[in-house]
């Protein structure tokens, strides 16, 4: 349509063409203003018109509408970033989320049938390994069809998987309050309240996930699974099986608890993994065309 623009000012379009501009301009205030720019251009061309003024005809020109106000567009930074995460939002296997709410739903189902543990136990117990399973897989391997084409892509890999983390641990993080929430409110949580509930998971979910992805970075997610599992499977046996005098025991919970040091770690431990992606594909070899 904008190359039809100029002709239709000039009058030098046909028929059909003319009608078809016509009609389109009806519905499209930017042409209209780009029609309007035209107009002054072919204004100031004809022979028998006098010069205007050059100041008047640069304002004309460059104005984009004087119909409706032009939308203003958010930054392109900000359409990149939005851009991003949708496209990394389509490309997470739809068995992941699915996986991860069934496993808190029924979680918290058997906390309210009253078949099971107190609720700060079982959300402990559930929502760092439902995380940490779903981190694992967030660094790509080079088993995965996108790693190819990921790793062509003008963007940073870092920021790529900085944004598959924050999506996967965001939902996780949302299903798990959610469900504290829920327990809170239909007072299953006894006497805990939500902050107290929230704490029972928060530390352990944290680091748990954090582990799991600076060891998918380095082995890939398998490897990262299983060391997720593996750790998970020694806190719950320090926590039930194991003497609860023991003091190794007791410095395995510690560990495992949610407080100030254990969240720096976690953050810590995160940011040492989104670096060292940079380096390449896991086992140092298969690499695809570009380094992630």
């Amino acid at each position: 349509m904008k190359d039809l623009l100029p002709a239709y000012a000039a009058g030098s379009l046909s028929g059909p063409d003319r009608d078809r501009v016509r009609a389109h301009l009806a519905g499209c205030p930017r042409c209209r203003a780009d029609l309007a720019s035209w107009q002054a251009i072919a204004l100031a061309a004809a022979p028998a018109a006098t010069p205007p003024d050059p100041a008047s005809l640069v304002r004309t020109v460059l104005s984009r509408s004087t119909v409706e106000p032009t939308v203003r567009r958010p930054p392109r930074r900000v359409r990149h970033l939005v851009a991003l995460v949708a496209a990394e939002a389509r490309l997470i296997r739809p068995a992941t989320p699915i996986a991860s709410a069934l496993v808190m739903a029924l979680g918290a189902g058997l906390v309210l049938l009253r078949t099971t543990a107190g609720a700060d136990l079982m959300l402990s117990l559930i929502a760092p390994i439902v995380a940490a399973a779903g981190v694992a897989g967030t660094y790509r391997s080079r088993r995965d069809p996108a790693a190819e084409l990921l790793a062509a892509t003008p963007t940073s890999g870092r920021l790529l998987l900085l944004i598959r983390i924050v999506l996967v641990f965001g939902y996780d993080l949302v299903l798990a309050l959610g469900a504290s929430a829920v327990l809170t409110a239909t007072g299953a949580a006894g006497a805990d309240g939500l902050n107290e509930l929230v704490g029972a998971w928060l530390g352990p979910m944290a680091l748990l996930s954090s582990i799991s992805l600076l060891i998918a970075v380095f082995l890939g997610p398998d490897a990262a699974l299983g060391t997720a599992v593996g750790l998970w499977a020694v806190r719950v046996l320090a926590g039930g099986v194991l003497i609860p005098d023991d003091w190794p025991a007791w410095f395995i919970v510690e560990v495992w608890s949610t407080k100030a040091p254990v969240l720096l770690v976690s953050a810590a431990l995160a940011i040492v993994a989104v670096v060292m992606s940079g380096r390449g594909e896991p086992h140092g070899g298969g690499r695809a065309t570009h380094p992630m």
